[in-house]
């Protein structure tokens, strides 16, 4: 193996040495700034020594004279890969140590870490402020967090369910509290709005779940429809026709279950453009959310309730979805009681759990 260090002056001018010296295999061992010694070295530009390594180079067997454009074409694509992957592998070390040793950052970075926060996206939001922010070296630890706080709400969206949406159908997994999300949000429209609001469920699997709407139903005095079949679902929109609003109840669906998913995608082709939301778990990892996302694709839901915050004490996993599906968060609930227990998302909200400002939701 061969290894060498170079001391230039940026990045880009040590990748490019490095890749002529070394070639397209080498990779950084260890990047850092470093100062010339001496008294000059006061009032010289910081440089970045950086070490690199590579491989004895092994002699390739020969190779077809027509097999020759193919084969470099392809290895100059996997040059271009590498060194890619070496610059994004160079950058983010010296981001982490920018944010380190420059300004009172580096603390917060990991505060978002251990607020479950993705690492890179808690670096990118510290990376941003650093540049912003770097020259203010007395920065407060209030101001600091307000900084915070205004960047976190920049990676996330909320909206208000439109006046004029009259179906909203919730779709999810299992166990996340779909219908006791549907009835509260059934009795806030009826109670304080003043609607004449109606349900449709199509959740016939899972046992006692008709029955259960049908007790919130009896309660607020509002019709009810179950639908077995997708041809059944014109029927019961025309028999809740006098309804303002229709909140649409279906059956939990295990995201890993394709033909599950595909089944609720049909009968969500004969609704008329709903507000479709996906009602999520706040105690899911943030990988099982994204899968979740992911799977449930089919049924172009175009919302995101967030259930169950009430159960966990970390809320990043709702910033790492909302950044990287960039669908709004309308609702979030806190607890089993319906009515209450449920209110309207605002990212100013969402900003202090995330940063772990607000504990008590």
């Amino acid at each position: 193996m061969k290894i060498k260090k170079y001391c230039v002056d940026t990045v880009q001018e040590g990748m490019l040495q490095i890749k002529k010296e070394l070639g397209p295999e080498a990779v950084i061992i260890e990047s850092r700034k470093v100062r010339e010694k001496g008294f000059r070295g006061l009032f010289a530009p910081v440089k970045v020594e950086i070490t690199a390594a590579v491989d004895t180079p092994v002699r390739q067997q020969p190779v077809a004279a027509a097999r020759q454009p193919e084969r470099q074409e392809e290895r100059l694509q996997s040059e271009i890969t590498e060194l890619k992957q070496m610059v994004n592998q160079l950058v983010s070390r010296q981001q982490k140590q920018n944010i380190e040793e420059k300004g009172p950052f580096y603390r917060w970075m990991q505060r978002l870490i251990d607020n479950d926060v993705d690492p890179a996206l808690a670096q990118q939001i510290l990376t941003e402020i650093h540049e912003d922010f770097a020259a203010e070296n007395a920065l407060s630890d209030e101001v600091v967090e307000l900084i915070l706080q205004k960047k976190v709400r920049e990676h996330l969206r909320t909206a208000d369910v439109p006046d004029t949406s009259r179906v909203l159908t919730f779709v999810g997994p299992t166990g996340v509290g779909k219908t006791t999300t549907l009835a509260k949000l059934a009795a806030r429209f009826a109670l304080y709005h003043n609607k004449q609001v109606g349900m449709i469920t199509i959740d016939t699997y899972r046992i006692g779940a008709v029955e259960q709407l049908r007790t919130y139903a009896d309660i607020t005095g509002m019709p009810i429809e179950v639908v077995m079949t997708p041809k059944d679902m014109a029927q019961a929109l025309e028999r809740l026709a006098d309804r303002e609003i229709i909140l649409v109840d279906t059956a939990g669906r295990n995201a890993k279950n394709s033909m599950q998913v595909s089944e609720l995608a049909v009968f969500m082709e004969a609704l008329p453009a709903p507000e479709t939301f996906l009602v999520l778990s706040a105690t899911t990892k943030t990988k099982d959310l994204q899968q979740i996302i992911a799977k449930f694709n089919k049924v172009n839901f175009n919302r995101l309730i967030f259930t169950k915050l009430d159960e966990t004490e970390t809320y990043g996993a709702l910033l790492n979805v909302a950044n990287t599906s960039n669908l709004p968060i309308t609702y979030l609930t806190t607890g089993q009681n319906v009515p209450d227990d449920i209110e309207n998302a605002t990212a100013d909200k969402l900003a202090k759990l995330i940063l772990g400002v607000e504990q008590n939701v």
